[in-house]
């Protein structure tokens, strides 16, 4: 229920977000992309514009740009290292950068090599 009540503030907050006219494409210093784009925005920044998530929001999804990267912590991706190996928390292990700015599915953070303890996002 913690979950949905995140969700809806952060779609709220997101709602009463400034606009703006144009967005380039992000570089791994900009990463993660802004949530609060509109269509037009995610087309220019070359996202792929529909449905996300359980909920089915409309949102801009776009690819990392080390996506698919083997990594042993976050600290070297532009978003989180991820593990599908969510059964492992403790273990050393090493992980991929997140493919997209949308944290969806189920998997474990990588820190320092560790595999933590599973998320599964919709």
């Amino acid at each position: 229920m913690t979950r949905f009540a995140l969700l809806a503030a952060a779609l709220l907050l997101s709602a009463c977000a400034q606009k703006t006219a144009a967005v380039a494409p992000p570089a791994a210093a900009d990463w993660p992309p802004p949530h609060d784009m509109t269509e037009a925005e995610c087309k220019v920044a070359g996202g792929g514009w529909g449905p996300v998530g359980l909920m089915g929001t409309l949102a801009c999804t776009i690819k990392s740009p080390d996506a698919g990267k083997v990594c042993s912590d976050s600290s070297e991706c532009a978003g989180d290292c991820w593990s599908q190996e969510v059964g492992a928390a403790g273990t050393k292990g090493t992980g991929f950068c997140q493919p997209t700015n949308m944290p969806f599915g189920c998997h474990s953070e990588v820190k320092g090599g560790i595999l933590q303890p599973a998320l599964c996002a919709d």
